[in-house]
């Protein structure tokens, strides 16, 4: 029996978004606190930036959706590892806050570039039978990213600009493997017209739950990642509190991966009550426990909710929009977006 090689694409893909999502996406409210001592700026003047950077976020999923059947996934991947090195190698030497802060907002065009852009390139070529498990193994890298960088930051006793310098490095390494073994696109002209007719699930009723969930994940996880570490750390003496936070956070988010298991025996609509259930417990937690180890096992929960969560958007925009299912995620990620650029911001006064 032949056995089935992992494809590069997967341990690529893995590494992408644990350096874009576990690196930097939340790597920056974990390392906002250092940021305050090394730039003097507060915290919702850092939480302005990071919503700018959720502008650049929303500015590359834009381009995926205009330029990805022309250019293909490559052209996008690569941009994605590009800009993610380059703004964390910039923010890791500067002394300079506007020049950190530009920074950050090339990074910021990452995330966009690459979420859709590594389905697109699975979907086109991996064969159909491990294609789930391929992106399912891709989508581990965020929360493994987190936990790395996490232990690196205690390793490195909360130096900073070693942790997102090395971050760095290891994204231009990535990046010239990347453009080696990432195929080219294959599909030309197989992409059918989308009719009128179909773009009317776009605006019906049965949209709005699917939007509101979109638009209220991205005010609360953009306002966790940002804040949340900073919150620990001015509240608790424990030492490096926010990078086991984060930590615990990430080790959640692992876990969480395997919450498919719970959407087989509970349903769909059982399942994604439960995980909103326990999301917004462990975001309450949070902010009203004075209890460090209560704290930290809301880290847990939070981490494997948030995950459930971002896996439940795709699915859910699967059965509003049968027709048109990228499309329909492609709206949700804009209206995460509007969601994720206005929390950190409101809530950072």
């Amino acid at each position: 029996m032949e056995r089935t090689k992992i494809p590069p694409i997967s341990i690529i893909g893995l590494l992408t978004l644990a350096i874009i999502f576990g690196g930097f996406r939340y790597g920056y409210g974990l390392l906002l606190p250092d940021f305050r001592e090394s730039f003097g700026l507060s915290a919702s003047a850092l939480g302005v930036i990071s919503s700018l950077t959720f502008i650049t976020f929303l500015v590359g999923a834009l381009a995926v959706i205009i330029f990805i059947s022309k250019s293909g996934a490559r052209f996008m991947i690569l941009g994605g590892i590009l800009t993610a090195s380059t703004g964390l190698l910039v923010a890791a030497l500067t002394n300079s806050w506007p020049v950190f802060a530009v920074a950050c907002l090339i990074a910021g065009f990452s995330p966009g570039l690459t979420w859709t852009s590594f389905s697109e390139s699975v979907s086109e070529n991996v064969k159909q039978s491990v294609q789930k498990r391929t992106l399912s193994f891709i989508s581990t890298g965020s929360a493994i990213g987190l936990v790395l960088l996490s232990l690196l930051y205690i390793l490195l006793s909360g130096e900073w600009r070693w942790t997102w310098g090395g971050a760095a490095v290891v994204g231009y390494l990535l990046f010239l493997w990347a453009y080696k073994s990432v195929p080219y696109q294959r599909r030309e002209g197989r992409k059918t017209a989308i009719k009128m007719e179909d773009l009317r699930p776009l605006f019906t009723k049965a949209s709005v739950p699917f939007y509101l969930a979109s638009f209220l994940f991205g005010v609360t996880e953009s306002t966790y990642w940002t804040y949340s570490a900073d919150f620990v750390t001015e509240n608790f003496t424990v030492p490096d509190a926010n990078a086991i936070l984060f930590l615990g956070a990430g080790a959640g988010g692992i876990a969480g991966i395997w919450g498919g298991d719970m959407v087989s025996r509970l349903g769909m609509r059982k399942s994604f009550i439960v995980t909103i259930f326990f999301y917004s417990l462990s975001i309450t937690v949070l902010y009203f426990s004075e209890g460090w180890p209560v704290v930290l096992t809301s880290a847990f929960v939070f981490g494997a909710s948030f995950m459930l969560y971002a896996a439940y958007l795709p699915i859910w925009s699967a059965r509003v929009f049968p027709k048109i299912p990228a499309q329909g995620f492609s709206i949700c990620v804009i209206i995460l977006n509007v969601g994720a650029i206005m929390g950190p911001a409101a809530f950072g006064c």
